[in-house]
């Protein structure tokens, strides 16, 4: 079969990281599979080194005459000469796998969901099945944003809610839907893929490295209050590892504006912290497994983090975090940054010094071996739809 694969990008490493896992699934069940990316998404080079093939279709959006233009012309290549470079037409497309991540929520807006939404709708009108994988949702109070995403709903055959709220949100709107898609529960599904250790990350056994990743829509999608704190929370944690042997550096999980916010703690600690810029999202994955323990704002961090078993203390700006905090057992190690310092020097010692530190980590075990169960039942259910 042949795939679409919607609402990911190479910026932010966690969406770079699904569509690993996305390519990695098909090319194991089925070796002629493949998924295509249109051509906006990263360049020929990251699209291949990813295993994505190049969907010869244009957006209509901003240049509808140009879009239609080129998407006609495009359909007169001749499929051997397309799959030769590594082209797919359209019209090949069986399914389309929305993996959008957090997209569909009053705090994303409506604009990128009302043009979800006729993507989705066109691809329905011919004939391709449309599956949402695993992602948060809602909450959906806005009237355009909930307009638009039953638009999506309806043109959906299977939809998997990411954690508990997500999915009451969509049932607390499916009645509103003449037709309503298979909704269903799963986890985030990026637990399954394996991270790699970049050979520049080698900690040495008698050095504990604690990893910081910052996330910018701390500053930018939370109230005046955390928006103050949070750049003195990173201080606090940093200075706190410092003070208990570990070396802590700072690993950015977005490539646009999270550099922004490491300069800025470099600043507030007056010391230069190691900074690492990966473009490998399983380097990445490899290098949060390898940390002694991780201090992090971006879901997928966490995420990888977590399913590794490696204690961690996190922070967030949506319902997504806690949810996931609640799936790995361990709620107690998601806190505000508005928290005292004493607050959080306490939580960080549960993830320090033992027994609690063990304990954690024999929790994070069990709750990871589960949250993969679910990610590998999820896929069945996936491939039992499609009939791959």
């Amino acid at each position: 079969m042949i795939f679409e694969i919607q609402g990911v990008d190479f910026i932010n490493k966690g969406g770079e990281l699904m569509t690993h896992a996305v390519v990695q699934h098909f090319a194991d069940l089925e070796p002629g599979s493949r998924v295509a990316a249109h051509l906006r998404m990263g360049t020929f080079d990251q699209r291949e080194k990813t295993g994505l093939y190049h969907l010869s279709w244009a957006y209509t959006e901003k240049a509808p005459q140009l879009g239609h233009l080129i998407n006609a012309c495009a359909t007169l290549i001749p499929q051997q000469l397309c799959h030769s470079l590594k082209l797919i037409r359209i019209q090949e497309v069986d399914a389309v796998l929305d993996a959008s991540g957090f997209t569909y929520s009053d705090q994303q807006g409506a604009a990128m969901i009302e043009i979800m939404a006729k993507r989705l709708k066109l691809r329905k009108q011919e004939g391709k099945k449309v599956i949402l994988l695993p992602q948060a949702f809602g909450p959906f109070k806005n009237q355009r944003v909930k307009k638009a995403f039953l638009e999506i709903l309806e043109n959906s055959d299977l939809v998997f809610a990411r954690d508990r709220v997500s999915y009451e949100y969509l049932q607390n709107i499916k009645d509103l839907l003449s037709k309503c898609p298979s909704i269903k529960k799963a986890p985030d599904f990026t637990n399954l893929v394996k991270g790699k250790v970049p050979e520049y990350f080698k900690p040495e056994s008698s050095k504990r490295k604690g990893c910081i990743v910052p996330n910018y829509r701390m500053v930018q999608r939370t109230s005046s209050e955390v928006k103050e704190k949070y750049l003195d929370f990173l201080q606090i944690c940093a200075k706190y590892l410092i003070e208990k042997d570990i070396e802590p550096f700072i690993l950015i999980h977005e490539t646009r504006t999270d550099y922004d916010l490491a300069l800025k703690l470099q600043a507030e600690i007056g010391q230069s912290l190691q900074i690492i810029q990966e473009a490998s999202p399983l380097y990445i994955k490899g290098i949060l497994g390898n940390s002694f323990l991780v201090i992090g704002s971006r879901f997928h961090s966490l995420v990888s983090t977590l399913s590794q078993c490696v204690p961690c203390l996190g922070t967030g700006w949506s319902h997504k975090y806690e949810m996931l905090f609640d799936d790995y057992d361990c709620p107690e190690c998601l806190i505000s940054p508005v928290e005292s310092e004493e607050k959080v020097h306490k939580t960080l010692d549960r993830l320090i010094e033992e027994p609690d530190r063990s304990n954690l980590m024999n929790r994070l075990h069990i709750a990871s071996q589960e949250q993969k169960r679910l990610t590998t039942q999820m896929w069945e259910e996936v491939d039992q739809f499609l009939q791959v």
